[in-house]
């Protein structure tokens, strides 16, 4: 694990808005309730030079029904030249490091996300689902 992560990045972030998928579901069956499942999935693809790191959050509901919606938000990292070159970084799980002791790009990502996600929900006439701007795995459920 490496706990200071943010060390091997220059300060200045990238961060782009990388889709957008929002799909209503029509359907004339009525439940008595509906669960919400959100998923969050992080990718990493590292070189030389920079890190491409790519989150995901997913909702949607069981019964299904009501929509589907994804937001993905992405940032580029450039490497601290000075320090880039203490691991290899194509032989480490970026991914899991950065779920570990990426808060200081991951907060700014999950925050773009979870206003999103409100602002889109909000949209089909009821309360807007806010979630927290943390990523959720599968060890914290």
């Amino acid at each position: 694990m490496i706990k200071n992560l943010a060390d091997y990045f220059d300060a200045n972030q990238e961060i782009y808005l990388a889709e957008v998928s929002y799909n209503r579901i029509e359907t004339n069956k009525r439940a008595e309730g509906y669960l919400i499942n959100c998923t969050d999935s992080i990718t990493v693809d590292a070189n030389e030079n920079v890190a491409r790191i790519s989150v995901k959050r997913t909702l949607n509901f069981e019964p299904e029904g009501m929509f589907k919606l994804s937001v993905t938000y992405g940032a580029i990292l450039r490497f601290n030249e000075k320090k880039k070159y203490e691991h290899n970084w194509r032989n480490i799980n970026l991914a899991k490091e950065f779920e570990k002791h990426g808060d200081f790009v991951l907060g700014n990502l999950m925050n773009r996300i979870s206003l999103l996600i409100s602002e889109i929900t909000s949209s089909f006439g009821q309360s807007p689902i806010v979630l927290p701007p943390t990523i959720i795995s599968e060890e914290k459920i």
